[in-house]
């Protein structure tokens, strides 16, 4: 097996990434949640870097919700039959999306693999993020 960066490739069988950063070392817990993501492209590393985020943020905000409503037990309906679902929801969107603002990058590293088919410098850009839990 043979490798370049954070990929591995072995003879007849499919590539395998590996992160730099261990999960086992990034467990969600009862004080935070974490995300380990990367991007990898040509060109502004900025924007690779904020592609990367993005995605963290996307994964936390997944994460947060869940937690949220799995802890969350509401009767949805009200004593004179009204559904008051829709607020409830909003309420935590309004909380998730507090939460994930709060993104802290923990832990980052830049990866190199030379220049692409097109002549560009070809980055990978490795992130691990944790929210708060509240």
């Amino acid at each position: 097996m043979s490798s370049c960066g954070s990929t591995k490739y072995g003879k007849g069988v499919a590539k395998k990434v590996e992160m730099p950063f261990e999960a086992e070392d990034y467990v969600d817990n009862s004080t935070y949640v974490y995300s380990i993501q990367s991007t990898r492209g040509t060109g502004s590393k900025s924007a690779i870097k904020s592609a990367t985020l993005t995605k963290a943020k996307n994964e936390l905000s997944a994460k947060v919700r869940s937690q949220i409503i799995s802890n969350t037990t509401v009767n949805q309906d009200g004593e004179d039959g009204a559904d008051f679902s829709e607020s409830f929801k909003a309420t935590i969107t309004d909380n998730v999306n507090k939460i994930v603002e709060s993104t802290v990058l923990i832990k980052s590293q830049w990866l190199t693999y030379g220049k692409s088919i097109s002549g560009k410098e070809e980055f990978e850009y490795w992130g691990v993020y944790r929210v708060k839990n509240k």
